[in-house]
């Protein structure tokens, strides 16, 4: 309900992509809603409204400059509309841009913006009003009535409303509201206050979706809203910090409406037992209340160094949900666990000095036509360092810019750590980063751009992982991004190495840190891989010491800087890199053998691999079935409509007596390549393909659903090749509902209910990324689903097989561990794909014995494996286990090195 422009080139239209941002939106997960909304306008780039709530969204994730473009593509489509010049001229002013802020205000103000009116005067003064026309104020009498039965407000303005003969008010567009300021003396200087609405709804099977906004001294914005509806004609919203709130603004619904003349009435509540009650009684029954009452003593006590209230307006008993709910809130993520106390570093100081080993790091930074207050704060950065076993290295590449060798001698000057070389010819970023790995002393190399930012604790980290893995030639840590105004945004949190996601895109980046032996050892930067370059230096030390050697540090190390023409903006900013990385992952898989080829991925940014070759391992298909003739026909059809040579199909018939089925048996018999074989007991799906994978003559076994139906053509040459690799021990698939969102795409274990296993990305749309692109990359993950995996037969036999205690639930997640105990990985392949329709013949095991039976085997696996499911190596533990949509964790279940009982000496 923020202002939209009245577009009118085209049509507005829907599409799933706008729906998900705009339920992101309402989250306030901003970043996940721009991905979507920006992924609408690939199919829609002529939607005006999608390009200004994209820059909305954009504008609240701190990141203006991008908000700047977006602002401007929906002005090219709209030109002159005073609610979009509102907002190019606010985030302008937001970058700095004051000259051309302050026009777009007043062209908005020439267009009809009352809003950019107040704006222009309250940033301004007088000195503005000769260049603002005072516009036609609304009526006075009007006012007067909608403020009618207001006590403590006055309305000041509105837009798209009215009031009939009958005292209701009338919204008259899908943009109405009214701005109401405090009446003299009368804003409470209280923590809080209460905000009532009353009003009549006339509408029961539609009613009103209503807004309040307050504006504490930035103007109106989503940050400080709240979205409400009536019950009982009646709402309650908190306002927190009423003294900083100058203007409140009440949309009254999102659409034409008609309802009753609002009441509106403001409590101040003073007293903190006071502010408890009134939520408590307030709140939705579902509410986590210890946490909310946290966060509101947190609020009251402006306690900035712990997570608060989200925002200075909340409606109870609709939106409390969402002050708790910082699963997509990195703000509030980093309030709870993103910086030391003084106190740690103290104890900092005191592990460190107990290190066996102090390990001297040398920061490489190859250097060009760089910002002087860009490259002022990252050096700057780099020597707040709390362990100071380090040096600088930087080589400057012939930049044009002549203050950015006179920054480097500034700082080589005031401080010996510091050392530049300045190459005489430009020779592009591999060449520098090579001149400035010559200059190299440290025992481990720290890869920095030369505009990004380290937080000060973290050689200290670097300093304790080495410590722990004395023998690790290379270590690497999460990252997140950091906007030219310095807002930390998106973070990627990152599991173990995985050398199969690596071939997706570069999962090591930043921090990235290698022993300064081993790149000597590879030859250093490659030259012709310039934007890849890191990504060819990691795949060559990854060949020289081993996937062992790689160390995950689970903590955010990295700021990457967000700028124009920066990959960390966008994964197409830089095509060259993208041919860079397939050149140096193509020169990977020469230099090893593998049989595979890097191939263009399903987005920018990323690749994909395809085999170089055919493969014609025999492989044995076993679909257990019961029934089911209307799932079991389209899944066989859809096989040997592929290439299904060198392959057999075995059907186990467990106590079909449906005629239809058994007719379509009978028949399937008579093929060569097909084998019916009976097993009429009760239903166990462990035993049933033990038999048959004993039968089976293929050396690849292919465990299959009877409710699946293959989508990719080469599925059995992908699953053929990767099994060809020793070090490969199961392969699975991506498996789709028949609405083509996504049913399976590898298992996370110590998720769900029962803390065994679940599925991340379950129901996400099949065309989407997912997190980081994980929905659609491959990758080595813990586990699989049986409904389609691939195992070597002589694997499957060494470990015995399905468990048969485990007769439904858990057989493939035991299996798959018993796979890796004999050191082997597990992948899961997104070009491998199928159509499934979830155990249709089967039924639920939500419900009696069913359920019951699921606990058990829940808890089999716990009593088994419990240690194994409590740390799957591929989830992020600063990611939350309860969801499955990569929500961060509020309590990372790895502390930070200085919160841990051992020192790690």
């Amino acid at each position: 309900m923020f202002g939209l422009p009245a577009f009118r080139k085209r049509p507005r239209s829907r599409s799933r992509f706008s729906v998900q941002g705009n339920q992101a939106r309402d989250l306030r997960a901003w970043a996940e809603a721009a991905e979507q909304y920006r992924r609408h306008l690939l199919l829609m780039p002529g939607d005006g409204p999608i390009w200004v709530q994209l820059g909305h969204m954009l504008k609240e994730g701190g990141r203006q400059s991008e908000a700047l473009l977006a602002y401007g593509q929906a002005l090219e489509l709209n030109p002159g509309d005073p609610d979009l010049l509102l907002h190019l001229g606010h985030a302008l002013l937001a970058t700095g841009n004051s000259q051309g802020g302050i026009e777009r205000l007043r062209e908005a103000a020439v267009a009809g913006s009352a809003q950019a009116r107040r704006d222009l005067y309250t940033l301004f003064g007088e000195s503005i009003a000769g260049l603002v026309p005072k516009g036609d104020p609304a009526p006075a009498p009007l006012l007067s009535d909608l403020g009618r039965h207001v006590t403590a407000l006055r309305a000041t303005d509105c837009h798209d409303v009215a009031i009939d003969g009958r005292d209701r008010l009338k919204a008259l567009s899908h943009d109405p509201w009214i701005v109401f300021e405090w009446k003299d003396g009368a804003q409470p200087t209280t923590p809080m206050a209460l905000l009532t609405i009353e009003t009549a709804v006339f509408d029961a099977d539609i009613p009103p979706i209503a807004q309040i906004y307050v504006d504490c001294g930035n103007g109106f914005n989503e940050r400080d809203s709240t979205h409400f509806s009536f019950t009982a004609g009646k709402a309650a919203i908190l306002l927190v910090d009423p003294a900083s709130i100058y203007q409140i603004r009440f949309d009254p619904d999102e659409r034409p409406s008609l309802l009753g003349l609002p009441r509106m009435t403001v409590t101040p509540l003073a007293d903190t037992d006071e502010i408890e009650r009134v939520v408590r009684d307030d709140a939705p029954v579902d509410v986590d209340m210890d946490r909310l009452l946290e966060l509101l003593r947190n609020t009251i006590a402006r306690d900035e160094a712990k997570p608060q209230l989200p925002s200075h307006a909340l409606a109870l008993g609709f939106d409390l949900g969402r002050a708790i709910n910082f699963s997509h809130d990195y703000r509030h993520w980093l309030a709870r666990n993103g910086a030391p106390r003084a106190a740690d570093y103290e104890r900092m100081a005191e592990m460190a000095a107990a290190f066996r080993i102090h390990p001297r790091f040398s920061f490489i930074i190859p250097a060009y036509n760089t910002p002087p207050h860009l490259l002022r704060a990252c050096l700057d950065s780099l020597l707040e360092q709390s362990y100071g076993e380090f040096e600088i290295c930087v080589a400057d590449d012939n930049s044009p810019d002549r203050t950015v060798l006179e920054t480097l001698a500034d700082y080589a000057a005031r401080d010996s750590r510091v050392r530049y070389v300045a190459r005489p010819f430009n020779g592009h970023i591999s060449a520098a980063s090579n001149s400035a790995l010559a200059l190299a002393t440290g025992d481990f190399v720290v890869l920095v751009d030369h505009d990004d930012l380290l937080p000060d604790y973290a050689l200290f980290v670097l300093a304790y992982y080495i410590n722990r893995h004395p023998h690790a030639d290379i270590f690497y840590s999460d990252e997140d991004k950091v906007t030219l105004e310095g807002y930390r945004v998106q973070p990627y949190f990152k599991g173990r190495f995985n050398q199969f996601l690596m071939y997706g895109h570069n999962m090591v980046s930043h921090l990235g840190v290698y022993r300064r032996a081993l790149i000597e050892q590879v030859g250093g930067f490659r030259l012709g891989l310039e934007g890849s370059q890191d990504y060819d230096l990691t795949l060559r030390c990854l060949e020289a010491a081993g996937p062992d050697s790689i160390v995950h540090i689970p903590h955010i190390l990295y700021h990457w800087r967000i700028m124009p023409g920066s990959t960390a903006m966008a994964a197409d900013q830089k095509g060259y890199a993208v041919v860079a990385a397939q050149s140096a992952i193509n020169g990977h898989f020469e230099r090893t053998g593998l049989p595979f080829r890097s191939i263009e991925g399903f987005a920018p940014g990323c690749t994909g691999i395809r085999p170089s070759r055919q493969f014609d391992t025999s492989v044995s298909i076993i679909i257990p079935t019961r029934n089911g003739y209307d799932l079991l026909e389209p899944c066989v059809a859809s096989i040997l409509e592929r290439d299904a040579a060198n392959t057999e199909i075995i059907i186990v018939d467990n106590g079909s007596d449906d005629p239809a089925t058994l007719a379509y048996l009978e028949k399937l018999a008579e093929r060569d390549e097909i084998r019916v074989v009976r097993d009429p007991g009760e239903f166990n799906f462990s035993r049933i393909n033990n038999m048959a994978a004993r039968a089976a003559t293929g050396d690849i076994l292919c465990f299959l659903n009877n409710d699946t139906e293959v989508i990719s053509a080469d599925w059995l040459n992908r699953a053929r090749a990767f099994l060809s690799l020793g070090e490969i021990g199961m392969v699975g698939a991506r498996l789709l509902f028949p609405d083509g969102t996504l049913q399976h795409f590898g298992i996370a274990l110590g998720m769900g209910e029962h803390r065994v296993a679940g599925i991340p990305h379950l129901g996400l749309d099949g065309h989407l990324p997912g997190y980081l692109g994980k929905a659609r990359l491959l990758q080595e993950v813990s586990a699989v689903t049986a409904a389609c995996m691939f195992v070597r037969r002589t694997d499957f036999l060494a470990v015995g097989g399905f468990e048969e205690e485990l007769r439904v639930a858990y057989n493939d997640v035991d299996l798959c561990l018993k796979i890796r105990e004999m050191g082997l990985k597990i992948l899961a392949d997104p070009d491998i794909t199928l159509v499934h329709k979830e155990s249709r013949t089967r039924g639920s095991d939500k419900h009696g014995a069913r359920a019951k039976r699921l606990d058990e085997e829940a808890a089999w696996m716990r009593r088994r494996w419990a240690e194994r499911l409590d740390n799957d190596p591929y989830y992020s533990p600063n990611i939350d286990l309860g969801r499955i949509d990569f929500a961060y964790a509020a309590d990372p279940r790895v502390p930070w090195p200085w919160a841990e009982r051992a020192d790690g000496a």
